[in-house]
């Protein structure tokens, strides 16, 4: 499988990681068992992935043909051990992972707390950039990083007590030998996942997110946004009860690819990418590829540099 070839990784259609050309074809699995949220290196070289089993978390990474798992960190700091460690992202220099990590098993239940985290690939040395608690109300999840590597972007989710409030999508900076605290860029709503456009300050994320909302008749769509909070755009307008998008992510040319979802019961996943402007709306892998039900939360290999 060479570096300059486009593939797709996606949670698989049984358990698993997928990898699938954009056109659908090509399609095979190539990890087994509870490996989900995968991210590409920036260079398509490799997989960061959650490997999910027995209500533990671990990030682990591998090859693109899934033939060089290996865990991240070999060892946990003092007072991280028993940490459910969830969604990894990959800096754009390729040096360094985000990850959330968190006091409990959060497919199962509000977390007692979450830490955010960056991760030296080559040392394996870990830097906690924050910790927020349920008991204060806030929790962080799905960590993306801006182009040059100083800031990242995430939401933040509310709860009242245990009970889900919304999230905000909000970002933090590096400097002076530390991170921010997270600050918000909107105000609490149905947000759901986030990503940095790979080359301009310029931010995507979806509200009812397939992860919280199986099934919903609110409006799901796609809005780009500065780090600032100013020129908030809509990127889809689809209505109540229509289609939904959702699970954004950019493409390192630009593009949004995202879940595109449809059916009785929300139950068609297909694979979609749109422009920045809403513009040339298509369909890259149908629904009876990704799998009825299925959350796909799909990845584009990046383009190598100055390829195509």
């Amino acid at each position: 499988m060479g570096q300059d070839e486009p593939w797709i990784v996606f949670q698989g259609v049984e358990l698993g990681l997928t990898l699938a050309r954009p056109d659908g074809s090509g399609l095979h699995t190539i990890l087994d068992g509870e490996t989900v949220h995968p991210d590409w290196s920036p260079d398509g070289s490799e997989i960061a992935y959650v490997e999910a089993e027995d209500g533990r978390g671990q990030v682990w990474l591998t090859d693109a043909a899934g033939e060089d798992p290996r865990p991240l960190l070999e060892s946990s700091p003092a007072g991280l051990e028993d940490l459910y460690w969830e969604n990894p992202a990959w800096s754009r220099d390729g040096a360094r992972i985000a990850m959330i990590g968190y006091d409990g098993d959060p497919n199962d239940e509000a977390p007692a707390r979450s830490v955010l985290a960056v991760v030296d690939i080559p040392t394996g040395d870990l830097t906690v950039a924050g910790e927020l608690a349920l008991a204060d109300g806030r929790l962080h999840s799905f960590p993306r990083w801006s182009p040059d590597g100083d800031a990242l972007v995430m939401n933040i989710d509310h709860f009242t007590g245990e009970i889900y409030d919304g999230a905000t999508v909000a970002v933090s900076r590096s400097g002076g030998g530390g991170w921010t605290p997270p600050a918000a860029i909107t105000d609490v709503g149905a947000f759901g996942r986030v990503d940095w456009h790979p080359s301009e300050d310029l931010i995507v994320f979806g509200d009812h997110d397939l992860g919280g909302d199986q099934s919903t008749d609110e409006p799901t769509n796609l809005f780009t946004i500065r780090p600032d909070g100013s020129e908030r755009r809509p990127v889809t307008d689809f209505g109540p009860g229509e289609e939904r998008a959702t699970q954004p992510t950019w493409t390192s040319d630009g593009r949004i690819l995202f879940t595109y979802v449809t059916g009785d019961g929300d139950l068609d996943r297909a694979i979609a990418q749109v422009d920045a402007d809403g513009s040339n709306l298509e369909i890259l892998i149908e629904p009876e590829l990704v799998g009825s039900g299925n959350r796909p939360h799909p990845r584009l290999r990046p383009l190598p540099p100055g390829g195509e």
